[in-house]
């Protein structure tokens, strides 16, 4: 019962509710029903208040005279409306009890169902353990399981280890037997090829020394005829030099000679003047083309004695002497000629 009125308070706040108004309604039509009968005897009045409802001031009656059958039949009314309140409040009270009997009926329902609930819920708790229970012993028999396989697969891979491991040092075993019998070849070889190279190395120095012996004879012919050679070109040179030298000589004897030539046809060309001091000097520089014409005439270096008449004089002289001598070689010409100038 009270389950379910905490599942549905409202609807039963309802229900009481509606019941209460009916059983208010019923009161306060009961109430309206009475009347109010007065018995007014000679010279007084009683009057007879009614059971609910507010008491009203009524005035005064006039005496009348009351018929006893009215009286009765009124009394009668009153009477079969009190028992009409009293068959419909023991209506109402059979339905209450019968409502009563309904929600007591009801919250025995509700309990059963509630026990029915709460039993299936714990059996379906009892079943979801029993499911949880037999999932984590399946989880744990497949980590068994697994754990096996995976003890099974190391096992597995470590004898596979060591059977690729033996057949690694096997072949480890068998790459070493062919490299130590490559060395033993090697050095075989090694030391075959060591006496070859000594053979060889004999047989050169063999012939070396046969060739240091003919390098040394050619070697020493070569420095005599080098030193044949120096000696000669020293010779030579000795005789070029001597041969220069009597040439030089012998040019520059020519060219004093090609220079007096010159100043012998110049001073023969002299035109002395009346006052010229016989002490004048002064350095001709002549510049002529190879056929001997004088293309200028300049006057340098001369002492104090010259003077200007013995400048012009002189440098008439020059053009004068055109064509100039020629030199006794061609090796002695010489464009500009330079040379002193005495009167």
């Amino acid at each position: 019962m009270m389950g379910f009125i905490v599942r549905h308070p409202v609807a039963v706040f309802l229900s009481v509710l509606l019941h209460v108004i009916l059983i208010v309604l019923l009161i306060f039509k009961w109430s309206d029903t009475e009347t109010t009968v007065k018995v007014a005897m000679q010279g007084e009045e009683k009057p007879v208040p009614a059971q609910t409802g507010e008491i009203k001031q009524i005035e005064p009656l006039q005496t009348f005279a009351v018929d006893a059958s009215m009286v009765q039949e009124k009394l009668q009314k009153i009477k079969a409306q009190e028992e009409a309140r009293k068959l419909e409040q023991q209506m109402l009270e059979a339905k209450t009890v019968q409502e009563r009997q309904r929600l007591k009926t009801l919250q025995k329902r509700q309990k059963i169902e509630q026990e029915k609930a709460e039993k299936a819920r714990k059996l379906a708790a009892q079943q979801r353990a029993k499911t949880e229970a037999e999932r984590r012993k399946t989880v744990l028999e497949r980590q068994k399981s697994e754990e096996a396989k995976r003890l099974a697969k190391l096992e597995k891979q470590k004898a596979e280890a060591e059977r690729i491991k033996a057949k690694e040092a096997k072949q480890a075993a068998a790459l070493a037997e062919q490299e130590r019998l490559k060395s033993q070849e090697k050095a075989k070889q090694a030391e075959q090829i060591r006496l070859e190279e000594e053979k060889k190395k004999l047989a050169l120095e063999k012939e070396n020394a046969v060739k240091a012996k003919e390098n040394e004879a050619l070697k020493l012919a070569q420095e005599k005829a080098h030193a044949a050679a120096i000696l000669q070109r020293q010779l030579d040179e000795e005789a070029a030099a001597q041969r220069a030298a009597k040439k030089r000589k012998q040019m520059l004897s020519l060219r004093e000679t090609y220079i007096s030539a010159i100043s012998a046809k110049v001073r023969d060309n002299w035109r002395t003047p009346a006052r010229i001091s016989p002490k004048a000097q002064c350095d001709l520089k002549i510049t002529q083309t190879p056929k001997g014409s004088v293309t200028s005439v300049k006057i340098l270096n001369c002492n104090e004695f010259a003077t200007k008449q013995f400048k012009e004089a002189a440098e008439k002289a020059v053009y004068r002497s055109e064509p100039i001598p020629a030199p006794p070689v061609k090796e002695l010409f010489e464009r500009v000629i330079t040379f002193e100038f005495k009167p």
